[in-house]
């Protein structure tokens, strides 16, 4: 569990990530109004007069557009469904304004609670303080606590994904799926869509955060170095995939995963296609991979991706490839 939180933490120690989380997958108008240039990371813990600790993982404070103020964005971390969590988002508040207090008689800033959820169960529990408590009566209903926080299920997340550049709907591409294979494909989407100039050391906490959280709760055993080139990532990847096929089929249980991963791979393709071709080149592309049942294929039109400059020599490219594999040779064109 320490080494979970430590991958998380480190995620959003970084500023793109936080943008990431707050402009795709909030509401617009929860954040239209602030300015997520002007971000500051705050020291999250905080010490209660009995000398407990207590805190949230991750706080934020955000400027507001246009004028004077902040908001604190507070983030935790979470890997089981926890029906209590609405009490510890109200205590995290309370000892963050507790903090400042003691520190200035300034306004309260409000606050923003964020709760990142990545386990196997789905969230089921309530997102309001109040929804725990026993009904109070109308004449104390006004004194009772009140605080709803917002609850990102990174892995059961099922709507769409933002467009453009957004770190936070890279990891939540990453967290679809347990197929080593497939997430080497998708770090080379990531790597080509994000010049290295731009990772500013995100995307080696993503590679910490897929050894340290993603893989071990698929019960998929490898070591991946918190710092590591993400070209021998995918190398190392791409090889652990295929030794988890053979142990797979060792065991009797590869039914069913072939058709899998070809349909993550062409996934991946058709996302890469749209976002450097288009929509209508991706669709075409779809079409045509979803002839080919060969995963280690899709994989290769990814790269071809990276060399071809039009989407139509990328198509040709294809259509000689289904012509191989419809005549059985799985030559693949030059």
């Amino acid at each position: 569990m320490a080494s979970h939180d430590r991958a998380w933490k480190l995620l959003f120690s970084y500023p793109d990530m936080v943008r990431g989380l707050l402009t795709g997958f909030l509401p617009s108008e929860w954040v239209s109004d602030l300015d997520l240039s002007a971000m500051t990371r705050q020291s999250e813990g905080q010490v209660t007069d009995d000398a407990r600790e207590r805190h949230p993982d991750r706080v934020w404070e955000v400027s507001l557009g246009g004028g004077p103020g902040s908001i604190l964005v507070t983030i935790e971390f979470q890997s089981t469904v926890d029906r209590t969590m609405a009490v510890r988002v109200l205590v995290y508040t309370a000892m963050l304004y507790q903090d400042r207090l003691r520190r200035s008689s300034a306004e309260l800033p409000p606050v923003l609670p964020i709760v990142v959820y990545y386990g196997s169960e789905k969230w089921k529990v309530g997102e309001e303080v109040a929804e725990l408590c026993a009904a109070p009566g109308a004449p104390r209903a006004p004194y009772q606590p009140s605080q709803r926080h917002f609850v990102l299920d990174v892995g059961g997340y099922t709507g769409p994904l933002p467009g453009g550049r957004n770190w936070m709907a890279e990891l939540v591409r990453l967290a679809r799926t347990p197929d080593p294979e497939v997430v080497a494909a998708e770090l080379r989407n990531i790597s080509a869509r994000w010049p290295e100039s731009q990772y500013d050391g995100l995307l080696e906490a993503i590679l910490t955060w897929l050894g340290q959280v993603h893989f071990p709760m698929h019960r998929i055993d490898l070591e991946m170095p918190e710092l590591v080139n993400v070209r021998e990532a995918i190398i190392m990847l791409q090889q652990v995939g295929m030794d988890w096929s053979a142990k797979l089929r060792d065991e009797g249980r590869v039914e069913g995963r072939t058709e899998g991963r070809a349909e993550g791979q062409v996934e991946v393709v058709r996302l890469q296609a749209a976002r450097k071709f288009g929509a209508e080149t991706a669709e075409r592309l779809a079409g045509r991979l979803a002839e080919i049942a060969d995963p280690e294929r899709a994989v290769e039109v990814g790269e071809w991706l990276l060399e071809c400059e039009s989407g139509e020599d990328l198509l040709a490219r294809v259509d000689g490839l289904c012509e191989s594999a419809a005549a059985g040779d799985g030559a693949a064109p030059g």
